[in-house]
């Protein structure tokens, strides 16, 4: 009986004409899930996880997973933007799982962080169905998304923007592209986006808040001021491209240096002559390095 391609023999039919190319069982695609996760409701909004699995004959579950929380200005977001860019990390055997948060107006500082971490919370409590590896478990962000990663980053297993104390799954890694990381330098770094504006995503992720509560200041979004109170042990990978027109470049260069003042792990490259994503920024060589960064750190 024929019951799986192990036991599938091989056809030796010819016809004149054919031509033959080499298959190859260790070729791995990705294969989304039909149905995204819905990890919670929030303000009367489903709020879901996109799932990508490694497709492989090689492969054995369960599979390391990277979280990773999607750039919008803290918008809407578009959980399909990153497939295609991220395509060669789930062909590495890894599960792509990617966040979706609850957007501004509906919400605002720090609501997008809590909901990252409840959507870690949710895959850790299904992670055996859910076929993940919760002792490789990776994160990462780009733009808003990088800074949502980046804040989850300075303030995971902490009490600090967190809305719970239910316990975190440990994080092997992170990686924040192009996020914005300081709310006060951003305003007067050079910069195509005019981010003092009353309209900009900025402003309106946090002008409630900071009128709302009481002692609230700008510097609570940004993620110096959690390094300053905690010191984060897990490795940090920063890239960003020298020609943002959207978030400054100077964004991330104070982040490195913050994390050299504070002696932690972290790498810092430099994309040169890239803008703010697209293809310019997210080149082989770009994502060769997120790759080798996250396999290294594999526990």
């Amino acid at each position: 009986m024929i019951d799986s391609y192990e036991t599938m023999p091989k056809s030796t039919a010819q016809v004149k004409g054919m031509k033959v190319v080499t298959g190859n069982k260790q070729n791995i695609r990705g294969q989304i899930l039909d149905e995204d996760l819905v990890y919670q409701r929030k303000n009367n909004k489903n709020l879901k996880i996109r799932m990508v699995y490694p497709q492989g004959y090689e492969l054995k579950p369960p599979y390391p997973v990277l979280v990773h929380i999607q750039g919008s200005g803290w918008f809407k977001q578009d959980l399909n933007n990153i497939l295609l860019d991220f395509n060669d990390i789930v062909r590495h055997g890894f599960v792509l799982a990617i966040v979706e948060y609850l957007p501004i107006p509906d919400a605002i500082f720090p609501s997008h962080i809590h909901d990252a971490k409840t959507a870690v919370r949710y895959l850790n409590t299904h992670a055996k169905e859910l076929q993940l590896d919760m002792n490789n478990l990776f994160l990462s962000g780009d733009s808003s998304g990088g800074h949502t990663a980046a804040m989850c980053w300075a303030t995971w297993q902490t009490a600090m923007l967190d809305n719970t104390t239910e316990p975190l799954p440990d994080i092997r890694a992170c990686v924040d592209l192009y996020g914005v990381t300081d709310f006060e330098a951003i305003t007067h770094q050079p910069s195509a986006t005019d981010h003092t504006k009353a309209t900009s995503p900025e402003n309106l992720l946090l002008s409630d808040f900071i009128k709302g509560k009481k002692g609230a200041h700008i510097n609570q979004a940004s993620v110096n001021y959690y390094m300053d109170q905690h010191k984060p042990t897990i490795p940090l990978l920063i890239m960003h491209g020298n020609k943002d027109t959207v978030v400054p470049f100077e964004q991330s260069v104070l982040l490195y240096e913050a994390c050299k003042n504070h002696q932690l792990e972290a790498d810092f490259y430099c994309v040169d002559d890239a803008d703010h994503g697209g293809s310019i920024f997210y080149t082989e060589e770009v994502i060769a390095i997120i790759r080798d960064f996250l396999t290294d750190h594999l526990n």
